[in-house]
């Protein structure tokens, strides 16, 4: 097998190189190593749900910084996510992460996140954020080291917190011009983006997912679904659909990646955590084309985390009762910008403008001396001067907002055709849903129980429920 460059670079170090702070890629990998984070969560890893949002604070942070020391009580198991069974220190190990005592060795430049309500005194300096989460609202704010404060909310909206806290202090140590990340409020509300409204209680998700494109956002979404605490995981289905075997380089966009990895395929990867969820999961190694159709009788929600438009133009003919497709920004000036849409829409997959045949795509490069060295990676991301930019808390909060858009269609019947948000701006727009769709909801164990979710159980009649919409 013939490894390439773009197979071996950290993508989100390499923002350094496209954005003109360093002027070559091995300054840029060097500055990488060099930058630090400190997570804190003390008395924040209780429940299943600051459990989600420590883990995917852990697993984000040593993507996008070089080090990364971890505060927090090591002995407690993990009821669920990718490290199921383990201790949390286990987890900081196998992530590549440092667990300590206290912030003794942390420098005082480094970033402190703080989640939930931890407290521990940390020294002058660098910037301090706290990351919550109420409902179905992820947080983040410049922390009170004093004092914490009790969060509720539900597991989507902790594993959000959790990426969006990193990514607040990665937008700090990046410093760019006119960026107040580290020192402003960001919230994002998962059940109605760009507003306090709040969604009922999580009782309810698919129970039957389809998640096409196992790379960056692919593996956020299976990173998600292992979080989701469903009363009989075995009654849920998940399909996995890809054909790419991993790279050295998806490490650093990719939550289920380990370093250096084997070059298996990246639907083996995902299997290997869901099948630990108890979950049913189906593999297909295969493209999505025109002759992709599910039965009458399949309920599934599909999640797309794909690049090609070929396929994206499909989806409406592919027959899924529920469809949400995800995209993210092109380069380093808007690598933090999402995309959902929702099918069926009021217009088709294949009807969408920007995916039509023919309609020219608009150049959105970082520089114009980058701007005819442009082109598609087949993960999901573009490449600048032959080497993909991403950061994988982005496709963590798009991998919430997508999960929240399906648990919402087994709760309410409703969502949005579009989603558009700039997590750099913290802009969002939002076009209501034109269409009805038929989901059935698969139930959960109620908020707040950290009982985890044990392969083979059943939990009797009625765990599944048809919700029509």
């Amino acid at each position: 097998m013939t490894t390439s460059i773009t197979d071996i670079f950290n993508r989100t170090a390499l923002l350094a190189v496209h954005e003109g702070t360093q002027a070559t890629v091995d300054a840029a990998l060097d500055a990488h190593v060099a930058t630090g984070l400190a997570i804190v969560a003390d008395s924040a890893a209780s429940d299943v749900r600051s459990q989600a949002a420590l883990c995917t604070a852990v697993a984000t942070a040593v993507r996008a910084f070089g080090q990364v020391i971890v505060i927090t009580d090591g002995h407690r198991p993990l009821a669920a996510g990718p490290h199921r069974g383990y201790s949390i220190a286990d987890m900081i190990d196998q992530e590549g992460a440092r667990h300590a005592d206290d912030l003794t060795d942390v420098p005082p430049d480094w970033p402190v996140l703080y989640l939930g309500d931890a407290t521990l005194p940390a020294p002058d300096g660098g910037v301090r954020l706290r990351a919550g989460w109420s409902g179905w609202t992820a947080h983040v704010h410049p922390a009170d080291t004093r004092a914490g404060h009790a969060v509720e909310g539900n597991v989507l909206a902790a594993i959000a917190a959790g990426a969006l806290g990193v990514h607040e202090a990665f937008g700090a140590i990046r410093n760019r011009p006119g960026s107040d990340a580290g020192w402003r409020t960001i919230i994002v509300n998962l059940w109605q983006p760009g507003t306090g409204t709040d969604g009922p209680e999580l009782t309810h998700a698919p129970a039957a997912w389809w998640i096409v494109g196992l790379g960056h956002l692919g593996q956020a979404y299976a990173w998600v679904m292992s979080w989701l605490t469903y009363t009989d995981p075995p009654r849920v289905e998940i399909v996995l659909q890809d054909t790419q075997r991993v790279v050295d380089a998806n490490h650093s966009t990719g939550l289920l990646t380990p370093v250096k990895p084997d070059p298996v395929r990246k639907t083996r990867l995902a299997a290997a955590v869901l099948d630990r969820a108890g979950y049913n999961v189906v593999i297909l190694d295969r493209r999505l084309d025109h002759t992709s159709r599910v039965l009458t009788e399949d309920h599934h929600v599909a999640l797309l985390g794909v690049d090609s438009l070929d396929p994206r133009r499909l989806i409406s003919e592919v027959g899924w009762k529920l469809a949400i497709d995800a995209g993210l920004g092109v380069g380093p000036a808007d690598f933090n910008a999402l995309l959902l849409r929702r099918f069926p829409a009021q217009v088709p997959s294949d009807q969408v403008l920007g995916w039509k045949e023919g309609v020219p795509q608009q150049r959105r490069a970082a520089t114009a001396a980058l701007a005819d060295l442009e082109q598609r990676d087949p993960c999901g991301s573009v490449q600048l001067a032959g080497t993909a930019v991403g950061a994988a808390f982005v496709g963590v909060v798009t991998a919430c907002l997508a999960a929240a858009q399906g648990a919402r269609a087994t709760l309410s019947g409703d969502g949005f055709d579009v989603i558009n948000l700039h997590l750099q701006a913290n802009d969002v727009d939002l076009a209501p849903a034109t269409r009805e769709v038929d989901v059935i909801g698969g139930r959960l164990l109620p908020e707040g129980d950290q009982r985890p979710a044990i392969s083979g159980t059943a939990a009797g009649e009625g765990s599944q429920d048809r919700v029509a919409r």
